[in-house]
């Protein structure tokens, strides 16, 4: 009789975490960034930016405008090319009871801003346009770092069990 409230306890205490459902891989990531899913590529975009920031003549001017939407146009393809790259990895392990996922996405996430983060850090930011180049082709960068990860992610578990069993670092 003594055990009885013992496991009555610990069936309370248990209820909760028995009850919850398992976490869903979010439709797509959300790093967190300043300006993330903002980046205005366009022509008009760019030439306003720079003609805010710097009075230069012609062909400074135009060759400034081109730079920055370069810059800008790597940054929204690369955020792009890394939500394929993550609807790939989801298609593979988001129906997988035996994971968590929800975590593994909100430590990638975090990967990739701290990314973001540490390079933007070790950077002084420039000045005239690189204030807007830099911190687009840092994004751009580290965006692809992860979408790299991911892509090699799906290949691995897209591969037959006995090849994955022979895999090494």
């Amino acid at each position: 009789m003594s055990r009885l409230p013992i496991v009555f306890a610990v069936v309370l205490a248990l209820a909760p975490a028995l009850a919850e459902e398992p976490q869903v891989m979010p439709d797509q990531l959300t790093f967190g960034y300043e300006d993330e899913g903002k980046v205005d590529a366009s022509p008009a975009g760019c030439e306003a930016f720079v003609k805010e920031n710097i009075d230069w003549p012609e062909p400074e001017m135009s060759n400034a405008i081109k730079d920055v939407c370069g810059a800008r146009r790597r940054h929204v393809e690369a955020y792009a090319a890394i939500q394929e790259s993550y609807k790939a990895l989801a298609k593979q392990i988001g129906g997988d009871n035996r994971l968590d996922t929800a975590a593994a996405v909100a430590s990638f996430e975090a990967m990739v801003k701290a990314c973001i983060d540490h390079k933007s850090n070790v950077t002084t930011g420039g000045h005239n346009i690189m204030i807007d180049v830099i911190p687009h082709d840092i994004a751009a960068r580290c965006l692809d770092m992860g979408r790299v990860m991911l892509d090699e992610e799906t290949s691995w578990l897209t591969t037959d069990l006995e090849k994955r069993v022979h895999f090494s670092p």
